[in-house]
């Protein structure tokens, strides 16, 4: 089986990642008609497009999903987070995941 790693992004890193697939810890904002809007660990909101006939059922969730442009992500699918996680620590991750001194660590 392939590889499927994928990196992890915030808000402001979606634009470098169009069209590829990601992984974004997000808390839920809203949610309704198969649309969420979420705060990545940046605090930036992202829109996030849902497979038909899914639903969100959990504050703090992990997306996957393919970057349709700077703020929207195609959710491919989710890992459930929970009720609380430290959202800093969750964007300490992301940035470390794109620091070049990591790169031998996390190269996708």
């Amino acid at each position: 089986m392939a590889d499927q790693r994928s990196p992890r992004v915030n808000k402001a890193l979606m634009a470098n990642y169009k069209g590829q697939t990601v992984r974004l810890i997000a808390k839920l904002i809203t949610f309704k008609d198969g649309r969420a809007i979420v705060e990545a660990s940046d605090g930036g909101q992202v829109e996030v497009s849902l497979p038909r006939n899914d639903s969100l059922d959990c504050q703090y969730l992990e997306i996957i999903g393919k970057v349709e442009d700077e703020r929207t992500i195609k959710m491919l699918g989710h890992v459930k987070f929970g009720d609380d996680v430290d959202m800093k620590l969750a964007e300490q991750v992301v940035q470390i995941w794109h620091d070049p001194k990591f790169a031998h660590v996390f190269a996708v």
